[in-house]
C-alpha cells in the first residue's frame, strides 16, 4: 500500500469536512450541507462516510479527502498529503513539486526557529525580563506553549549559528525571514534580537513567520516587527490564532475579528476563543473569504470610542460585499481601548461584550444618535447623510425595512420619504469580490437524471437490483460511458461472491474491479457522482416509495429510448423513400409500428 492508500485509509472525510462546512446528517452515515464553494440557499453539498466521497451537485465540484483540502486551502497535491499525513502520523517523505520542497523547508526552519526562541524564554538567564514581563500580563506558561511564545536574545548570529548546523543554508535562512545578509562583509545575522516572539502559523497549524515584540525600555525599531513576506507567509492571506479558533468559529458559528496579536491570546486566557486577528492590518479580501469557508457571520471589534473604526471600514465593507453577516462587539468605557486590557483587568468583561453582539447597521446608528439633538435639524440631517448610504448598501428588502422604520421613528421622519431617499442614494463603486469557481456543469435533462438516480440505486441498495435488471438494459441509456458502467455493474452483480467479496459493499467491489483496469479508470469519478445519487433517493424515500420511483424512473428512461429509436427509424424512411426502395420502406415501417 502507498503513502496516499494508508493516508486516504486513515483520514475520516466527515471529520475532516465537518471542520470547514457544518454538516447535517441525510440518511445513514450520508451527510448534506450548502457548498463551501459556491454560493447556495438549498445544500446540494453531500457526503459520504462509507463511501468517504464527497460531491456538490450544484457546482460539479467533488472527489476525496485529498481534494477536499486542495480545493478549500489552495494547496497542490504534495501539500495536501503532507498535512493528511501529519494528521494521521504519516510521514510524508517525498513531494514531487519543487515549489512544496522549498515551501517544506521554509516551514521545517521556522518551525525550528520557534521551538528554539521557546526554549530560550524558557530556560535562558538572558530571559528573564521577558518572561517577568509576559507574567506580569497574565501570560503563563500553558499560553506560551499554546501560541507558541519565545525570546529572541539580544545577540548578532545566535539563532543563525543554530540553524546552519543543522543542515539549513544562510540563503533558506534569509528567504525564510529568519536572517538577514551582513552590510559590510559576508555572511548572515539574525534578523529578531531582543524581542518576545509571537508564532504565526497558518490555518494548519505550520509555524510560516514571527511577530517580535519589543522589550520594555528598549528603543531600536518598531514597537513591533513581522517577518517579511516569503513564499510561505504572506501577510494579506494570514490571520493570526485561525490554527486555534477553527473549532470554537464553527461551535460558535461567528468569528471575532480584533487588531492585536496579544488580543488574541488574551481572548483565550478569558476561555473566548472564535478569535483571529488581523494583525493590525486592514482586512483583506483574501482573508475575508477564506474565513467565509467557516462562518458566514463576522464580528468586529471595537472600543467604547470607535478608535479602531475608520481603520477597520474597508473590511467591514469588504464583509458586506461578500454577503456576509456584519457585526460588532464593543467594549464598554471602563475596560479599557482593547480585549488584552479588558481581560487584565477582568477577564469576565471580554466575556459579556463578546456574547453581546449588535448588527452593523445598530451599531451605525448609535453611532449616528450619540451626542446628537434629534430636535435639532443640523443633527438630523448629518445622521441621515451618514446612515442612509449605509441603509442603501442592504441588498435584503426585509432587513432594509426593519432598520429604514427603526431611522424615521429616530427622526421622525415619514418612511415613504426616506425610502424614496435611500433609492436616490448614489452607490461607491465598490468592485464585487468574485468567487473563483469553474463553471457550473450542464444541467441534466430528465432523461439522464432518471438514468443517474436508478444505477445509483442500483449501487446502493442490493433490493432494486434483480428489478432494475430485469427491466433495463444497456441500450436504453443515452451515454455510452454510462452504458458501460452499467454493464460492468451487472457483470459483478452476476459473479458469485467470494468470502473476501462479501466483507466489503457493492460499491467498494465496483470500485476495486475498476481500478483494476486501465481502460476503467475513467469511470471511476461517474460511478463516485452516481453512488451518491442512489444514497439521496434512498435515504430520502421509504423502501415502497423507491419501488414506486424506480418505476417511473424506468418508464422515462425506455420512453425516451423508444422516441430515440422512432426517431432514427422516421428518418431512415425518409431517405428510403427518396432513393425509391420499398422493400427497405416497408420493412423500416414495421420496426417503427412495433416500437
Amino acid at each position: 500500500m502507498d503513502q496516499k492508500d494508508e493516508i486516504k485509509q486513515k483520514v475520516d472525510v466527515v471529520e475532516l469536512i465537518s471542520e470547514y462546512v457544518q454538516l447535517k446528517p441525510a440518511g445513514s452515515n450520508s451527510f448534506k450541507a450548502c457548498c463551501p464553494f459556491h454560493t447556495e440557499k438549498t445544500p446540494s453539498f453531500q457526503v459520504s462516510g462509507e463511501k468517504q466521497i464527497w460531491k456538490c451537485f450544484g457546482c460539479g465540484e467533488g472527489g476525496d479527502c485529498f481534494e477536499f483540502l486542495m480545493k478549500m486551502e489552495g494547496l497542490d497535491f504534495p501539500e495536501a498529503l503532507r498535512h493528511l499525513g501529519n494528521r494521521v502520523g504519516i510521514e510524508v517523505k517525498r513531494f514531487t513539486s519543487e515549489t512544496s520542497n522549498v515551501s517544506q523547508r521554509l516551514s521545517a526552519m521556522n518551525d525550528l526557529a520557534s521551538k528554539f526562541y521557546q526554549k530560550v524564554l524558557l530556560d535562558s538567564p538572558a530571559a528573564q525580563a521577558a518572561r517577568d514581563y509576559l507574567t506580569k500580563r497574565g501570560i503563563g506558561q500553558e499560553l506560551r506553549d499554546k501560541f507558541g511564545i519565545g525570546f529572541a536574545p539580544d545577540a548578532w548570529e545566535t539563532l543563525s549559528t543554530f540553524l546552519l548546523k543543522r543542515g539549513f543554508s544562510a540563503s533558506e535562512g534569509v528567504q525564510a525571514g529568519l536572517m538577514m545578509n551582513r552590510r559590510q562583509g559576508s555572511g548572515v545575522i539574525d534578523r529578531f534580537r531582543n524581542r518576545i516572539m509571537i508564532s504565526l502559523r497558518d490555518a494548519h497549524g505550520n509555524t510560516v513567520g514571527f511577530t517580535g515584540r519589543q522589550m520594555p525600555g528598549d528603543e531600536h525599531g518598531p514597537k513591533y516587527m513581522n517577518s517579511p513576506e516569503t513564499p510561505i507567509y504572506h501577510k494579506g492571506k494570514l490571520l493570526f490564532g485561525l490554527d486555534l479558533a477553527k473549532r470554537a468559529i464553527k461551535e460558535r458559528g461567528s468569528v471575532i475579528i480584533v487588531e492585536g496579536n496579544l488580543d488574541v491570546v488574551a481572548s483565550h486566557k478569558a476561555g473566548v476563543e472564535n478569535v483571529v486577528a488581523s494583525s493590525g492590518t486592514a482586512l483583506t479580501q483574501d482573508q475575508l473569504t477564506f474565513l467565509k469557508r467557516y462562518t458566514k457571520t463576522i464580528v468586529f471589534s471595537f472600543d467604547a470610542d470607535a478608535a479602531g473604526f475608520n481603520a477597520a471600514y474597508k473590511g467591514i465593507n469588504l464583509a458586506r460585499e461578500l454577503d456576509l453577516d456584519v457585526r460588532v462587539v464593543v467594549l464598554p468605557k471602563e475596560a479599557g481601548k482593547d480585549p488584552d486590557e479588558a481581560v487584565q483587568k477582568d477577564p469576565g468583561i471580554w466575556q459579556r461584550a463578546a456574547a453581546s453582539t449588535k448588527p452593523i447597521m445598530q451599531y451605525f446608528i448609535d453611532q449616528a444618535v450619540a451626542g446628537k439633538n434629534l430636535d435639532n435639524v443640523d443633527d438630523k440631517k448629518a445622521m441621515a447623510a451618514f446612515l442612509l448610504p449605509e441603509l442603501a448598501k442592504i441588498s435584503d428588502l426585509v432587513e432594509r425595512e426593519h432598520w429604514l422604520q427603526l431611522i424615521s421613528d429616530l427622526l421622525r421622519t415619514d418612511m415613504g420619504v426616506l425610502r424614496l431617499a435611500v433609492g436616490r442614494t448614489p452607490q461607491k463603486s465598490v468592485e464585487k469580490p468574485v468567487e473563483k469557481t469553474q463553471a457550473p456543469p450542464a444541467k441534466l435533462s430528465k432523461t439522464q437524471q432518471a438514468e443517474e438516480y436508478i444505477i445509483g440505486c442500483f449501487i446502493q441498495d442490493q433490493a432494486y437490483r434483480s428489478q432494475i435488471i430485469k427491466e433495463l438494459e444497456a441500450e436504453h441509456l443515452s451515454s455510452d460511458l454510462l452504458k458501460k458502467l452499467y454493464k460492468e455493474l451487472v457483470s459483478l452483480y452476476n459473479q458469485p461472491e467470494s468470502e473476501t467479496s462479501l466483507q466489503k459493499s457493492f460499491y467498494w467491489r465496483v470500485r476495486d474491479q475498476l481500478e483494476k483496469s486501465a481502460d476503467n479508470q475513467t469511470l471511476i469519478p461517474l460511478l463516485d457522482t452516481i453512488s451518491l445519487r442512489g444514497e439521496q433517493m434512498v435515504a430520502n424515500l421509504s423502501p415502497n416509495e423507491v419501488s414506486r420511483q424506480l418505476k417511473q424512473l424506468l418508464q422515462i428512461i425506455i420512453s425516451a429510448d423508444v422516441k430515440e429509436r422512432r426517431g432514427d427509424l422516421a428518418a431512415r424512411i425518409r431517405q428510403a423513400e427518396s432513393r425509391g426502395d420499398q422493400q427497405a420502406v416497408q420493412r423500416l415501417i414495421a420496426e417503427y409500428n412495433e416500437l
